[in-house]
């Protein structure tokens, strides 16, 4: 719907499931001679249903915004379940349910002729609990372990004809459990067109920090400040 030429409002509504898979219903791992893990053949699909809200507008012909809400609703989530009476062979089970809602929003600004920003923001909340009769092993955080909020700031300018300078600021909060920390990172590209086939560009990547978690896992895993040099030819 475009109520006026610089507005776009927009809805939807939309189903999704995912296929069981061999790993799901056939899988047999083993630890030390014992079964530990067996597939479930009565596994059911994974489901969502999700709707969002959402419009675009440009107040003026430099900038142009976007934001959009959204729900979604998650149901027969993969579990890990014990065997009746005992506990090997543990197999998948369809305990899990819950949601997801929040809020997405993106904007643009050109500055000047040679410099444009771009903002972006993610705000999620999310909760999952077990269905009743569900095993609760592991806990919710094995379906998701996602940040609660992301950002990002960009910017590009054409410095003359020939050089190029972008930057991009991001920051993604803290992950519940497994805990990661919240971190923000930068990272810089300056760029020169030597001439219309030569190009050679310096980029900085996590230039805020030496290193970085962005996954649970040893800091020897971490994310490494980086830097190199790019040349570019063109036949």
């Amino acid at each position: 719907m475009e109520p006026t030429d610089s507005t776009l409002i927009w809805a939807s509504a939309s189903e999704a499931i995912r296929t069981p898979t061999p790993f799901d219903r056939d899988v047999v791992e083993k630890f030390g001679g014992i079964v530990g893990l067996a597939g479930n053949t009565n596994f059911q699909p994974e489901k969502l249903d999700a709707l969002e809200l959402g419009g675009r507008f440009q107040p003026i012909d430099r900038a142009s915004l976007s934001i959009s809400t959204y729900y979604n609703e998650y149901n027969d989530i993969r579990t890990i379940e014990p065997a009746p009476g005992g506990f090997f062979p543990l197999s998948w089970g369809n305990g899990l349910r819950g949601d997801t809602y929040g809020v997405e929003a993106w904007g643009d600004y050109r500055l000047a002729d040679w410099w444009r920003m771009t903002a972006t923001i993610n705000l999620m909340h999310e909760h999952l609990t077990f269905k009743q009769g569900a095993s609760g092993i592991i806990g919710p955080s094995q379906a998701g372990d996602d940040p609660t909020a992301q950002a990002s700031l960009r910017s590009s300018m054409n410095l003359g004809s020939a050089v190029t300078l972008d930057g991009a600021l991001r920051y993604v909060s803290a992950l519940p459990n497994p805990a990661v920390p919240a971190y923000a990172e930068l990272n810089l590209r300056l760029g020169w067109n030597v001439t219309p086939r030569l190009q050679i560009a310096l980029t900085g990547s996590n230039l805020l920090h030496e290193r970085h978690l962005e996954f649970p896992a040893p800091a020897a895993y971490a994310v490494p400040r980086s830097a190199f040099i790019e040349l570019r030819w063109r036949p």
